[in-house]
């Protein structure tokens, strides 16, 4: 009875902790939609998917990604950064340690920048004949691709340097695997 108890005050303090975090990254989103800070607060909330799945494991990660999704597509007020959000935010993050696992780290790092290659390609095509983006950064072309390329390298490392200094530093000092 004890340990039934205690998997379920485990299973209860992770949903809650998914549910704190969901509300501070729809709150992110929403400050980020407004403001110039667009991009970094994207990377941000990429950041906060990567320390909940670590914190509470893959599958409460999955679940925290598409509840939070769906509340970014519902409450935001522009759709097109709830769907920046659902790509390169919620679902990268999960598809990353997947696509890590591939033993050639030269092809691991290719299949990383394809799929975020894929990802902008959608948000493309969903800002242009879906939302009716009037952006010109919504216009399909080698610049945009090969900007959003660039780009995305640079969030790989970013974000690569991110994970590295919560598990080495961060977790540490805030203790949060002693809660869950």
């Amino acid at each position: 009875m004890n340990k039934k108890k205690s998997l379920m005050h485990s299973s209860t303090a992770r949903i809650a902790f998914c549910g704190v975090f969901a509300a501070l990254t729809i709150v992110l989103l929403y400050f980020g939609g407004l403001t110039v800070l667009d991009l970094s607060l994207l990377v941000l909330c990429s950041v906060v998917t990567v320390v909940v799945t670590i914190e509470t494991g893959y599958r409460y990660g999955v679940i925290y990604a598409a509840a939070t999704s769906v509340l970014a597509l519902v409450l935001l007020p522009s759709k097109l950064y709830a769907v920046e959000y659902l790509l390169f935010s919620a679902a990268y993050p999960l598809l990353r340690p997947l696509i890590e696992r591939i033993p050639i780290k030269a092809l691991a790092f290719c299949s990383k920048i394809a799929t975020l290659d894929v990802m902008l390609l959608a948000c493309i095509l969903l800002g242009q004949f879906v939302l009716n983006a009037g952006d010109e950064f919504f216009v399909l072309g080698w610049l945009t691709m090969a900007g959003g390329t660039a780009f995305f390298v640079l969030y790989d490392i970013a974000l690569s340097k991110a994970i590295t200094f919560y598990l080495v530093k961060l977790r540490k000092i805030i203790g949060i695997n002693k809660i869950l």
